[in-house]
């Protein structure tokens, strides 16, 4: 909660209330069925960035693979697409300044 001031701390200790912490320790963790050891919910921020950048990148894959554009896929579609073009030009001898 919120820090207490001094006047407070004064007003609780004529009451007799002291500060107090609590906790809670998992012993196992239960999911649909399945039981985990509690280590499963030690996750860092790295953990959880690594994590979130693994499925951007199996997204795009995914959307590359069935040439489905999304926002993650969309520049590798004009990157492949743009070599696709250079190839093009190559094999028919045809010039354009980007190509050059």
């Amino acid at each position: 909660g919120d820090k207490v001031g001094s006047s407070e701390a004064a007003l609780l200790a004529k009451l007799g209330i002291r500060p107090f912490s609590y906790g809670l320790i998992i012993l196992t963790v239960y999911d649909n069925g399945s039981v985990f050891s509690p280590e499963v919910l030690d996750l860092t921020e790295d953990d959880l960035i690594e994590k979130f950048a693994i499925g951007v990148s199996m997204v795009t894959s995914l959307s590359l693979s069935i040439s489905y554009p999304t926002l993650a896929a969309a520049p590798h579609m004009f990157v492949n697409a743009y070599k696709n073009v250079l190839a093009i030009a190559v094999e028919t001898d045809y010039s354009f300044p980007q190509a050059d």
